[in-house]
C-alpha cells in the first residue's frame, strides 16, 4: 500500500486529524455543559448535623434559623444526615435571602424527603404569605405552586400523587423561563409538567421549611440536601446531584 508524501496531502491529512481532534473536543464539551451541566447551586444546604443552616455553595449565603428540630439519619443512612421536622408550629428552618435564593426567572429546587404527615411546606418563599412554594399536600402528593413576582398572582399548580410515604425520596421542581415549561420530578424522572408561559418568579423572599407563618399545616418527617438554582436543570443533571450529600465518598462540593 503505498502513502501519499506530497506536501498537499499530508496538508490534507493533517486537516483532517485536526478537524476530528477538534470535533471529539466539541462533543465532550457540549455533553458537561448542555447534557450534564456545571452549573453552581445559588445554594446548597445540606442539613446535617455538621453543617446545620449553613449555605456551602461557593456563594456563602447566610445560614438558616433553626426552630424546633432535631438530627436524624440522613438518605444515606447515615446519622446526622437530616432534620427531623415535628409537624408542629415552631417546628421549622427559616432562611434568609440576600440574593441569591432570588431565581427571578428559572429555578430548580432539589430536595430528599421522608415525609410522615399529611400536609406541609418543603421550601416556601415568604414564610408568611406565597411566593413560589413546594409543599406536599397529602401523605403521598407533591405540589408546586410558581407564583408571579408581580402582585404575587398565582399560576396553575403542578401535583403528583406518586410519593412514598415514610421512604426517602429524591425530588425536584423546576421551571424554565425560556420555555415557559414547569416540571416535578421523582427520582429524576418527569412525574408532572405544564406549560405555564413566561413569567417572572416571585422568589424575592425569606424561605421556610416545615411550617408557614399562620397556617395549620405542618411538614412532619425528615429533610436533607436541599439545592436551588437559577436555571431549570434536566434530568441528567438532577440524577448527576443525586448522592451530593451521601458521606461514604470524598466529595466535591464546586460543582454543584
Amino acid at each position: 500500500m503505498s502513502l501519499c508524501f506530497c506536501a498537499s496531502c499530508k496538508k490534507s491529512l493533517l486537516c483532517s486529524v485536526w478537524y476530528l481532534l477538534n470535533l471529539s473536543v466539541i462533543n465532550v464539551l457540549f455533553s458537561f455543559f448542555f447534557l450534564q451541566g456545571p452549573f453552581k447551586a445559588s445554594a446548597f444546604y445540606p442539613l446535617t448535623s455538621r453543617t446545620r443552616g449553613r449555605d456551602i455553595s461557593v456563594f456563602g449565603n447566610p445560614p438558616g434559623k433553626l426552630g424546633y428540630v432535631q438530627s436524624a439519619p440522613g438518605p444515606d443512612k447515615l446519622p446526622g444526615g437530616s432534620y427531623q421536622f415535628f409537624g408542629r408550629r415552631d417546628s421549622y428552618i427559616q432562611f434568609p435571602n440576600r440574593g441569591k435564593l432570588d431565581t427571578r426567572r428559572s429555578s430548580t429546587i432539589i430536595a430528599w424527603i421522608y415525609h410522615e404527615g399529611r400536609a406541609g411546606p418543603i421550601f416556601n418563599y415568604m414564610p408568611n404569605g406565597w411566593g413560589v412554594h413546594l409543599w406536599m399536600v397529602s401523605p403521598r402528593t407533591l405540589f408546586v405552586r410558581y407564583t408571579r413576582r408581580q402582585g404575587r398572582k398565582s399560576t396553575t399548580a403542578l401535583a403528583s400523587p406518586r410519593i412514598k410515604p415514610r421512604t426517602w425520596q429524591y425530588i425536584a421542581a423546576t421551571y424554565d423561563h425560556y420555555t415557559g415549561y414547569a416540571k416535578l420530578y421523582l427520582d429524576s424522572k418527569v412525574i408532572a409538567q405544564r406549560r405555564l408561559g413566561r413569567i417572572r418568579l416571585a422568589t424575592n423572599y425569606p424561605v421556610r421549611m416545615g411550617a408557614r407563618i399562620g397556617d395549620g399545616r405542618y411538614f412532619r418527617g425528615r429533610i436533607s440536601c436541599v439545592m436551588v438554582f437559577d436555571v431549570a436543570l434536566n434530568p441528567n443533571q438532577i440524577a448527576r446531584r443525586k448522592k451530593r450529600c451521601f458521606r461514604r465518598r470524598l466529595l466535591n462540593f464546586w460543582f454543584v
